[in-house]
């Protein structure tokens, strides 16, 4: 059923129809000069066109019935006359107008547009269109049909053409679609080519407003947005949905889940009968091919259904390549679009501008650590309860998430909960539950350059001297801590750049220093990643600056402790520039300076041999922690440390005769007791004294430390 103002509108093509049947016969007739074997017989043709029974003057042919076209321009004069225009209708403008309007469509391209989907909205106009091209295998009206059918005259045809190509409106916007004849193949000429109304525009026409207007959208008042942010972009809003360009375009910045989307749900929603549609632009340029296309539909989706067209810019935006061979298309297709546009992207990008035309842009500023912890509580209160607070504390000191990642971690907490506890009807959520939450829902490629490390010892097997251990309790305290100073009491804004935690761990091997990385990592509530050294450095020029720069950046977005163990291969001072070598070494070692005063988050180095250190990575350092070789009384704890409670041990072993005598680190005390332990289990009996002084002996001797051969 279509709407009272469009079948008027069809009318006229049924006389069009007439009109072009009187002028072009000629190509119908066979060789015979008969007019039989047509898909459409000539008596159906009369009846539908609504002349059986006149008598019209013949042609030259003298097929009864054929319409006489002094009649029907003189007819189609005295209809165009009497219509009055849309905007002289009492009645509301029906889809056809509507259409009309909001894409600026002149005389001559709603004759076109209304010729080119006429078939799609009436059998009778289908079927009528087979018989004026005398071809029933043909399914689509060509370029030439239409501009025939809708001049007045022979001067019109080559203007009326004209509109069908790329660059005009029509097909532009996607209104019409022209594709290569089957009986031309590729690059067929315009005149020849087929023309095809989209679905979309048909579904409109037809009054299937509903399933075009959009998503609905549901205002979402936690939202932690600064007044005069919200202010700005709820004023750009307006103005956009008022213009009939949708100008300002607005252009939201910030990370993914930080809420832009949420933003701007809750203003549109002050606008009723605007809807919002999304698309993802790196989606659709999975096939550069059918960019412009695609896009171009969802274009045109959005301005039929006078809704928001709101892009997801981040995946395509995050590839500088690809965006620049893309950028003529969205150019072409976004700056043309009718109606309200809001493009959301990851990071400032300069080059948006000149592709938007000057849009309104919105920065979302990151969440402080009392903001996260108010939505943490918010978000946890109805599942957790009670326990909302304690939690939402510990969660905010240890991540710095956006609101999108923090209710996306609380729900799939609470969902594995309840599949793990179905007796319980409100199993509880703990802080490890939720840890494991976050952790799952960071998407980041770091295991391409580092690997997991996990100790399972704790500060109970740490056994170091006082002034070491109060040196790391500090970098506990600035790690758990460091958001409260920078957000709450102002640092960040006096600290512009190096509030990275950064770490250098110094001494002889076997001293501890990975493994307190290990167990610092643990106790803060992160996760350490060890670099793997040999998939960051490169023979080839520039590529351990790019392998560095990936692995930064994937341990800032999966919020990570980055461990570089022997971190003088990396690390190492610069040199005199005497080769090419030395000055590509010495652009590696300016890069990392810079990138490690960029990062914000916490890196630990470990390294034996302190010296080779260059001195600026030594200025950029916050703590500097020198782990020394154990002295008697700690190598005796050491050696005591090192038994599980399982294990089989004689009584009455002298640790503090294995620690006077041998002055070895942590690490060959904890290869000797293991060493000890295998030689009982082969004999039999429970680790006894002289397994461990072998043990002992055996680990200097491989290490080339002097030894004694007896007791």
């Amino acid at each position: 059923m279509v709407h009272p103002e469009l079948a008027d509108e069809l009318d006229l093509i049924l006389l069009l129809l007439r009109r072009h049947v009187a002028r072009h016969g000629h190509r119908m007739v066979q060789a015979s000069g008969r007019l039989d074997n047509l898909f459409v017989s000539m008596d159906e043709a009369r009846h539908l066109l609504g002349v059986q029974g006149r008598v019209l003057r013949e042609p030259s042919w003298k097929t009864p019935g054929w319409p006489d076209l002094a009649s029907l321009e003189e007819e189609l004069a005295q209809r165009r006359a009497a219509r009055r225009p849309p905007e002289a209708a009492a009645t509301p403008p029906g889809p056809w107008s509507l259409l009309r309007q909001r894409f600026g469509l002149d005389e001559r391209q709603s004759r076109l547009l209304l010729a080119a989907v006429a078939p799609l909205l009436s059998v009778d106009c289908a079927r009528l269109y087979t018989f004026a091209w005398a071809d029933f295998t043909q399914k689509q009206p060509s370029v030439s049909f239409l501009a025939e059918l809708v001049a007045d005259d022979a001067a019109q045809v080559q203007p009326l053409v004209h509109e069908l190509r790329d660059h005009r409106p029509l097909v532009r916007h996607q209104l019409v679609l022209t594709t290569d004849h089957p009986s031309w193949g590729a690059e067929t000429p315009l005149i020849h080519r087929l023309v095809r109304v989209p679905d979309l525009v048909v579904a409109f026409l037809t009054g299937q407003l509903d399933s075009l207007s959009g998503q609905a959208v549901t205002p979402h008042p936690e939202l932690l947005i600064p007044p005069r942010l919200r202010a700005d972009l709820a004023a750009g809003l307006r103005q956009a949905l008022a213009d009939a360009g949708g100008r300002p375009r607005l252009l939201l910045v910030g990370p993914a889940g930080s809420g832009r989307r949420s933003l701007l749900e809750t203003l549109l929603a002050e606008h009723p009968g605007t809807g919002l549609v999304t698309a993802d632009l790196a989606r659709l340029a999975r096939d550069e091919g059918t960019f412009g296309r695609r896009l171009a539909e969802v274009c045109l989706q959005a301005a039929l259904g006078r809704s928001l067209l709101l892009l997801d810019g981040d995946g395509l935006f995050d590839d500088p390549e690809r965006l620049e061979r893309l950028r003529p298309l969205l150019e072409a297709v976004l700056l043309d679009h009718r109606g309200p546009l809001a493009l959301t992207t990851g990071h400032p990008v300069p080059r948006l501008h000149a592709l938007l035309g000057s849009p309104l842009e919105i920065c979302l500023p990151s969440l402080t650590t009392p903001q996260q912890r108010e939505i943490w509580s918010r978000t946890l209160l109805p599942v957790a309860g009670a326990a909302s607070g304690e939690l939402a504390a510990g969660l905010a000191s240890r991540f710095s998430l956006t609101p999108g990642q923090i209710h996306a971690a609380v729900a799939d907490a609470h969902g594995r909960a309840l599949l793990a506890r179905r007796d319980e009807v409100a199993p509880r959520l703990t802080l490890t539950e939720l840890t494991r939450a976050v952790r799952d829902r960071q998407v980041h490629a770091l295991a391409a350059a580092a690997e997991p490390f996990v100790t399972t010892l704790t500060w109970a097997d740490v056994v170091l001297p006082p002034s070491v251990l109060a040196a790391i309790r500090e970098i506990e305290v600035h790690a758990r801590l460091r958001e409260r100073v920078f957000d709450e009491w102002g640092f960040r804004r006096k600290i512009s750049y190096g509030r990275g935690l950064s770490c250098l761990f110094t001494g002889p091997p076997g001293t501890g220093k990975t493994m307190m990385a290990g167990i610092l990592a643990q106790s803060i509530g992160l996760e350490l990643y060890r670099v793997d050294l040999s998939q960051v450095a490169s023979k080839w020029v520039g590529e351990t600056e790019k392998n560095l720069r990936r692995v930064f950046d994937e341990a800032e977005r999966a919020q990570v402790i980055l461990l570089f163990d022997e971190a003088d291969s990396l690390f190492s001072s610069r040199t005199e520039v005497k080769s090419a070598t030395d000055r590509f070494a010495n652009m590696e070692v300016n890069y990392l300076l810079q990138r490690m005063e960029q990062y914000d988050g916490t890196t630990i180095l470990t390294t034996n041999f302190e010296a080779s250190i260059d001195p600026a990575f030594k200025r950029r350092i916050r703590f500097k922690v020198a782990f020394p070789m154990p002295d008697a009384g700690e190598r005796e704890r050491l050696w005591r440390s090192m038994f599980p409670p399982e294990a089989q041990v004689e009584p009455g072993i002298a640790f503090d005769e294995l620690a006077r005598e041998f002055e070895m680190s942590g690490g060959l005390i904890k290869n000797a007791v293991l060493r000890a332990a295998f030689y009982a289990v082969d004999q039999g009996r429970p680790i006894g004294q002289d397994d461990l002084w072998d043990a002992a002996l055996a680990e200097r001797q491989e290490m080339g430390m002097l030894v004694r051969d007896a007791r």
